[in-house]
């Protein structure tokens, strides 16, 4: 590719080789990229062509905005094989407007379809704030679903009282409804409403009516854009990551499994079985069953199940443990009809009374305590992540809706929110593969065996190539400007020192034959960043880095049957969600690969030189740990020399070290790797980047971030309460964030009743802080504000101290804020009480929700694949949504990832908020 550079770096940041990109550098032999076309109604109508009224702090984009999904030198499993990647529009404001939005004889609508899902709310009140914000006159809610839209009384006005709080209900306030009524009655109101722009939240068959719709509106020819955003608690809509609801949905479902689970394990010779949604794909109860890890069996829609193989197993698992859980997606009832046995009604009870009857016929006590939570998964408030989630999405569809693109759905593609045709959504439906790596992971929480009927195979996955039609082919080059480079990250192998055992994984029995070329690691495997172009005028070079994927390995590096060899587990830094669920995988799978011992090193670093600090882990003594919060190794800060370290783990003869924490934490990590190889001890020493601050660079999320904003949203939630049934009332809440806001941030916009939120990265001036505080209180009698910590050292000046781990301590701002704002209420006469809430370590001494049980489910489970093939010196994260080795030089001092002041995030912010710029 001309102009175009591959630089590989080694495993310690030194540059390698520098030479010409090649295409099967970055893709396979036959990967395509092509670009993926939208509707726009400007190939029909004359565009309005208005400037736009915003003026996003974040700038403004242009049809030549794009994003790619991140390309890979590897096929996809779970995503479709053989399916191009595509270049997709990104989703954002225009700065030329194909509507103009005062046209006060135009209107604008919103319809629900299908199911309820947990952000709807969310989602209508962010449509309808943003279309005020483009100055449209008349917002209108239809209730009903699209059999509502050709009927004059469901047709609602919204206003913003209407809508102000009703992020705080679940549901939905416009009456769901499936069905649908004749498309030509619904485009005829459309009509005579003269309605510019509707927007439309639901699943599939959603998507699918919208497309109809643009049909029939086509015929009358009446302009109107039609934009779909995804809502579903089935997740199985083609091209999205996850569709808003689903972690929301997925974290009751597993609260649920977790009372089967009670239920099982205190009543004797019992078996807890859940029910849950999933009518054609088997998502929501596969995530659930990974975050509950109590399922002994998971039965989905998408596997061929021989229903005399799961009653043997149920009498296995009953015999061994006295007790079970079962959880059955709804979906499964095709696949267990085809049993031999005939099913009337629901598979619940269906698959309850075969369980109960079996063992009636074996003679064997059994009592079955049944539990049916599907419409309680759905009908609850949106979490602070889906609640995000849902408002953006929502922002995104009004800026698609008023530059005229039509016929889109407004979707998050590998961690980019872009517009894609409808088509691409609903041509085929996204289901769990039976023979991928997701599945592969539920299978091992479970330990349940292949249920498919003998000498059954899987056919292939459909090939992708129904979006031919609306996509062109691109040539790298048109992606990649001049100059570029793609920087390839290598990773050290124990294997470039010592002679590897070359041992063949035990886990290659437990994964169907068919899965073994798609599901194993090779060397050749690389995922790069996600290329992406800001506008027409951004054509400075980029780099873009370039990471080996991460996964299981036919042949292992180390001999798990060596004599007395060990691996080791340390929690360093402050405690976060999630971490006891890391310890846990990692012991559950070092187990499975046949390691006899594996230590938990009490103490964090100091630990490490204690031998009394050491204690043995096995899968039955972690077995349930995840439910508590914080960490059983008991995590601390500080460092004793890490050459004191390597000897302690060459003399205990401790062959894989895994080390939790963040930044501080990484960088002892490659001290002690360093150390260990100046003595010859051959030794992986993996990391997985631990911190509620989500403040590690490179990768998408760090875990414990999920469950850390949910809890935070619920102190500001409280400040609202005091602040509004208070009279004259501050709720004044003091969040984590030491150098940067991102837990402030997105709690906040998750809450929607803050009025200020401060956030280290801010310019803030205290006197029109207190000006802008005082502004609030007169128009409004209340206030509700945010603060992060890390403005201890803005706002006010801190002192020189460190802690333990090196860290500044921070003056506390909290209470400065409090006694500031007090004394200048006093200064004007100002009525005026705060309410103080300081829910610090709250946030982050809570067992891990379901985002973050799965998530960190992975990471360790990765973190164990990487280690036993030699991996060493490298720490495991999400790139882009793909799971990647990352050398630790690419994420330790490379400073804390910020909340951009010019990002879409801070936009986001200060459009929830209302507050001007405090600088």
């Amino acid at each position: 590719i001309k102009d175009v550079a591959l630089k590989t770096f080694d495993g310690f940041g030194e540059v390698k080789e520098e030479r010409p990109l090649q295409c099967r550098d970055i893709m396979t032999s036959n990967g395509q990229i092509r670009k993926l076309e939208v509707m726009r109604l400007s190939d029909n109508y004359p565009s309005a062509e208005v400037s736009t009224p915003l003026q996003p702090s974040a700038g403004l984009l242009d049809n030549n905005a794009w994003a790619v999904e991140a390309v890979s030198t590897t096929d996809r499993v779970d995503s479709g094989a053989g399916r191009p990647c595509y270049q997709l529009l990104r989703a954002g404001p225009r700065g030329v407007l194909h509507f103009n939005p005062k046209d006060a004889m135009s209107c604008s609508a919103i319809v629900i379809c299908g199911g309820l899902c947990p952000g709807e709310n969310v989602a209508i009140r962010g449509i309808f704030h943003t279309l005020k914000s483009y100055g449209v006159p008349h917002v209108f809610g239809v209730q009903g679903g699209f059999s509502g839209l050709s009927e004059d009384a469901n047709w609602i006005e919204l206003t913003h009282d209407l809508v102000q709080d009703i992020h705080n209900k679940p549901g939905s306030i416009l009456a769901n409804e499936r069905g649908e009524a004749r498309h030509a009655d619904m485009a005829q109101m459309l009509f005579q409403r003269n309605c510019k722009q509707l927007f439309i939240l639901g699943g599939d068959g959603a998507h699918k009516g919208a497309l109809q719709l643009a049909t029939v509106l086509k015929s009358i020819d009446h302009e109107c854009s039609l934009v779909a955003v995804p809502c579903t608690v089935d997740n199985d809509l083609m091209m999205v990551d996850t569709s808003f609801g689903f972690d929301t949905a997925c974290t009751e479902a597993r609260d649920c499994i977790s009372a089967a689970y009670v239920e099982a394990t205190c009543n004797a010779n019992c078996i807890g079985m859940v029910k849950l949604l999933g009518a054609n794909s088997g998502f929501l109860a596969m995530n659930a069953t990974m975050a509950a890890r109590n399922v002994d069996i998971c039965l989905l829609p998408e596997m061929e199940i021989d229903l005399e193989k799961v009653l043997l197993h149920c009498e296995e698992v009953m015999s061994s443990k006295g007790y079970a859980v079962i959880v059955v997606a709804d979906g499964a009832k095709q696949s267990l009809s085809q049993s031999g046995m005939p099913m009337e009604g629901d598979v619940g009870p269906w698959l309850r009374d075969q369980v109960l009857a079996r063992f009636k016929e074996k003679g064997k006590p059994l009592t079955i305590k049944y539990i049916d939570p599907t419409y309680m998964v759905r009908s609850v408030k949106a979490n602070a992540y889906d609640s995000a989630y849902a408002s953006a999405l929502a922002e995104h569809a009004v800026h698609g809706a008023m530059a005229g693109l039509t016929c889109v759905s407004v979707v998050r593609m590998y961690s980019k929110t872009v517009y894609i045709p409808i088509h691409a959504c609903v041509t085929h439906a996204k289901r769990v593969n039976p023979l991928g790596r997701w599945f592969g992971r539920m299978a091992f929480t479970t330990g349940q065996p292949r249920f498919e009927p003998a000498g059954f195979k899987y056919p292939p996955m459909p090939k992708d190539d129904y979006l031919k039609k609306i996509s062109t082919p691109l040539a790298l080059a048109e992606i990649l400007p001049a100059n570029s480079t793609i920087s390839r990250l290598q990773c050290v192998n124990l294997g470039d020192k010592f002679p590897s055992k070359k041992m063949e994984s035990q886990l290659k029995g437990s994964l169907a034959d068919q899965s073994h070329g798609s599901l194993f690691l090779r060397d050749d495997w690389w995922t790069t960043q996600s290329f992406e172009r800001g506008g027409s005028t951004d054509n400075a070079p980029r780099n873009y880095l370039q990471f080996r994927r991460v996964g299981p390995s036919q042949t292992l590096h180390f001999d798990t049957n060596e004599p007395n060899a060990a691996a080791a587990i340390v929690t360093c830094g402050g405690l976060c969600p999630g971490l006891n669920n890391v310890i846990r995988e990692i012991v559950q799978l070092l187990f499975a690969y046949g390691m006899k011992k594996v230590y938990g090193i009490i103490g964090g670093y100091k630990g490490c030189v204690l031998d009394d600090q050491w204690v043995q882990l096995t899968p039955d003594n972690v077995e349930n740990i995840h439910k508590l919060g914080g960490s059983i190794l008991v995590s601390d800060r500080g460092n004793p020399p890490h050459s004191e370290i390597a000897k302690v783990m060459q003399r205990r003869n401790v062959r894989q070290f895994f080390v939790l924490g963040g930044d501080g934490t990484h960088k002892g990590a490659m001290s002690s790797f360093t150390s260990m190889t100046e003595i010859n001890h051959e030794c992986a020493v993996v990391g997985v980047p631990k911190t509620i601050d989500n403040d590690i660079t490179l990768v998408d999320q760090t875990f414990g971030f999920d469950t850390a904003c949910t809890e935070a949203r619920k102190a500001i939630d409280s400040a609202y309460v005091e602040a509004t049934t208070n009279a004259n009332c501050i709720g004044l809440v003091k969040l984590m964030g030491r150098h940067c806001g991102w837990i402030a941030a997105l709690a906040s916009i998750a809450a929607r009743n803050a009025d200020v939120c401060l956030i280290p990265e801010m310019n803030i001036n205290l006197e029109k802080l207190m000006d802008y505080v005082t502004e609030v209180m007169k128009r409004q009698k209340y206030a509700v504000i945010v603060v992060a910590e890390g403005c201890g050292d803005t706002i006010i000046s801190s002192g020189a101290g460190t802690d333990a781990g090196g860290n500044k301590v921070l003056a506390d701002v909290g209470p400065f804020l409090k006694d500031a704002i007090t004394k200048h209420m006093k200064s004007l006469k100002m009525p005026c009480s705060i309410k103080y809430i300081d829910p610090t370590y709250m946030i982050r001494a809570v067992p891990a929700n379901a985002f973050d049980s799965t998530y960190c489910s992975v990471l360790a489970q990765m973190a164990v694949h990487a280690a036993l093939a030699g991996y060493t010196g490298i720490s495991v994260g999400k790139v882009d949504e793909r799971y990647v080795m990352l050398p630790i030089h690419s994420i330790v001092d490379k400073g804390a990832r910020k909340v951009e002041l010019t990002g879409r995030v801070f936009e986001r912010l200060m459009t929830t908020t209302g507050q001007p710029n405090l600088a």
